[in-house]
């Protein structure tokens, strides 16, 4: 899968393949960021008190039924069922930091780079979140770092991790390394030269900061890496007219038109 669809397929793969419960298996070499920082038990529990007040009766019922179940229960593979249940009506409740708590927990079982990826891409849904705490958005970045750490441990030639993890920084600047996003993402384009996600990404924090030309040479680059990529190509569009390139803006404006259809 090309990496213009990984939150995508990640919120997609969130709803049926999210969570499990046991002790943590991780590569030794990240025990050290694990532990550092509140405990993801104690952040997910303070979250699930403070959700509980914004849910519904139905809602209440329906996770302490879950819950309930979930106690009783000692094979794995019903644990996983209620588990993957529980996160998916966290989920639906606008809850994606808690959904991200049960992300976790199956990937500490499983040890797979996916079930990581998948763990972080949901911490990184709650990044995106508008008006979160700081204490929840501080949670989630720590989390969705962790996360991508592992996923890159299991699988160091993968950029998509990586990337992943370059943008939470972004999204969450570290105070005492703001640039640290930004850094790492040019570091990649220099070690995969080849990859049209990387270049999408830097073009999409260009536009952010109104540096125009850059992210349309950017996206140029992704064109041609990727041809027919409308997450490429309608950007694109929008930049040319944002720049007053009238005759481009037309010209990516009905690829882009064209590609939708």
């Amino acid at each position: 899968m090309r990496t213009p669809q990984w939150i995508a397929a990640g919120v997609t793969l969130l709803l049926v393949a999210i969570t499990y419960w046991g002790c943590p298996v991780r590569p030794p070499q990240l025990d050290e960021d694990f532990n550092r920082g509140p405990s993801a038990a104690t952040g997910v529990q303070s979250l699930i008190r403070e959700a509980h007040a914004k849910l519904t009766p139905a809602q209440q019922a329906t996770l302490a039924t879950l819950e309930d179940r979930l106690a009783s229960q000692e094979e794995d593979s019903a644990r996983v069922d209620l588990l993957q249940q529980l996160a998916g009506e966290w989920y639906k409740a606008g809850q994606p930091a808690i959904s991200g708590a049960y992300a976790a927990q199956i990937a500490e079982i499983e040890n797979t780079e996916s079930a990581w990826g998948i763990t972080g891409t949901t911490f990184s849904l709650c990044l995106r979140e508008e008006g979160i705490d700081d204490k929840t958005r501080q949670f989630c970045a720590d989390q969705a770092e962790q996360a991508y750490q592992a996923a890159i441990s299991l699988n160091p030639s993968e950029p998509e991790h990586r990337i992943n993890l370059a943008v939470t920084y972004t999204d969450n600047p570290p105070p005492d390394n703001p640039m640290k996003g930004i850094l790492m993402l040019r570091e990649l384009e220099q070690d995969y030269p080849d990859e049209p996600q990387v270049y999408i990404t830097l073009a999409q924090l260009a536009i952010k900061t109104n540096q125009l030309d850059r992210a349309a040479k950017r996206l140029l680059r992704a064109d041609e890496l990727q041809p027919g990529n409308p997450d490429v190509v309608c950007p694109l569009a929008k930049v040319y007219e944002n720049l007053g390139r009238a005759g481009e803006a037309d010209i990516y404006a009905r690829k882009c038109s064209e590609l939708l259809q």
